[in-house]
């Protein structure tokens, strides 16, 4: 295991970030645009988008294990995780642009088209974000320097998807001229070519200083780790944490557009909503640190959360209110959200020291993949439930009915709050803060004594 101490540079700290804000150049467009382009542009019925988000993402977290054993038994001269950067980014721009494409074919070739695309766009993102991910705890094992990554990640994700909600609408209709086909194409295909160069950067400036070494590369044994994965109670707090964590952002980015436009009745607020949402990110990711230096991850995270829940609350009485002091509370209460995002990265990089402490193996990417597994499926499900929901309640782009406006503010309200408590419960039960620093003195003395 190469080990170097000390603190790491602001550069590589930056860097790291860079490879968030590169995903969300392309992941925060899938994430925001895809169900409204589907629908409103591509033509394709609600229900059937349902049924494609949720099919795709399942087979396509299937596939993230297999990519999480992959990269614990990669030992190449660029390292475990950073082969996958360099080598995944350039297909993974592709299939981005490429599912923005608008083939005039049959209904069931429009589907399939659909389907081929978006599966291939989800598992290369894998292939991209799941190593991105991995190399935290490879980079360092000090909470403190973890901390300040997951707030550069959290920072990046908030500005690359601030960034897509700001000009993406703008882009599409000065590309397009009026034609959607042509504008979500080449402005998809503008945002990849900058991720492509930030993933790049990621690639060179990150180091991996804390891997298992070849022997122990060799031994790696994928039942077994795959046993001691779920043996790793801190790892399942924060894997469920994480799903309800995902789910709540695929309903709420599932949602946002057609509550704005429908219920509040200000479509041309839409870009504004989706920018604030992701700038309160950014603004939780910049807070965070300081936050969780005092209270720690797991205790900053439940007064955050908690703080968000009774806010969410507060708004459904304020639809009737001034514009500016509902948007106030909904940019505030998404703060408290954005809060809990880098403790979460930081806590998931904190079990994989955890499980080296106690099975012997730091198996990165099969604690990352199943992760991720957790994220897409409730990604997966939170779009589906918003298309499916629309579907039963009869929503049709030019007749929009009071049952869709009714399912669209249930979505929005209890969605984020029913999710956002199952959270809390989560983090309530996962105990490993307080043991970490202990646990990595441990694995620091077992190291010395090698």
């Amino acid at each position: 295991m190469a080990q170097t101490a000390g603190k790491l540079s602001l550069s590589e700290k930056i860097s790291y970030g860079f490879g968030d804000l590169a995903s969300n150049f392309v992941w925060g467009m899938t994430t925001s645009y895809l169900l409204y382009f589907y629908t409103n542009v591509y033509g394709l019925a609600a229900t059937a988008i349902g049924t494609l988000f949720l099919i795709t993402r399942i087979l396509d977290a299937v596939i993230d294990p297999v990519i999480g054993v992959m990269i614990d038994k990669t030992n190449s001269r660029f390292g475990k995780a950073r082969p996958f950067i360099l080598f995944l980014t350039i297909p993974f721009a592709i299939f981005s642009v490429l599912t923005f494409i608008t083939p005039d074919w049959s209904e069931g070739g429009k589907l399939i088209y659909a389907y081929l695309t978006y599966l291939i766009l989800g598992i290369l993102y894998s292939g991209v974000n799941l190593p991105y991910g991995a190399l935290m705890p490879m980079m360092t094992k000090d909470p403190e320097e973890k901390n300040q990554l997951s707030s550069f990640r959290i920072m990046g994700m908030a500005m690359g998807a601030i960034a897509v909600s700001a000009l993406t609408n703008p882009l599409v209709k000065w590309i397009g001229g009026g034609n959607d086909r042509l504008g979500f194409p080449v402005t998809m295909g503008i945002f990849t070519i900058i991720a492509i160069v930030m993933f790049y950067v990621v690639f060179l400036k990150c180091k991996e200083r804390f891997t298992e070494s070849a022997e122990k590369t060799k031994e790696f044994n994928t039942l077994t780790s795959a046993k001691h994965m779920f043996g790793n109670q801190p790892w399942v707090m924060i894997a469920l944490n994480s799903l309800f964590m995902f789910l709540r952002i695929g309903v709420v980015f599932g949602v946002l557009v057609y509550f704005v436009q429908y219920v509040l009745g200000q479509p041309e607020m839409i870009p504004l909503y989706l920018t604030l949402a992701n700038v309160a990110n950014f603004a939780g990711g910049a807070l965070a640190p300081v936050i969780l230096r005092r209270l720690g991850k797991r205790n900053g995270s439940i007064v955050a959360l908690t703080g968000a829940v009774l806010l969410y609350g507060v708004l459904f009485f304020l639809e009737s209110s001034p514009p500016f002091l509902y948007l106030a509370i909904f940019f505030i209460a998404n703060i408290g959200i954005g809060i809990n995002s880098p403790a979460n990265f930081s806590m998931l990089a904190d079990t994989v020291d955890y499980h080296e402490w106690k099975f012997g193996h730091r198996s990165e990417g099969m604690l990352y993949s199943a992760y991720s597994f957790a994220t897409k499926f409730g990604i997966a499900v939170g779009g589906s439930v918003v298309a499916y929901a629309l579907g039963f309640a009869g929503y049709k782009p030019d007749a929009v009915t009071s049952q869709a406006t009714d399912m669209i503010r249930i979505l929005f309200y209890l969605g984020p709050i029913f999710l956002t408590i199952l959270q809390i419960g989560c983090l309530v039960l996962y105990k490993l803060d307080k043991e970490h620093k202990q646990i990595v003195q441990d694995l620091d003395l077992r190291a010395s004594s090698i």
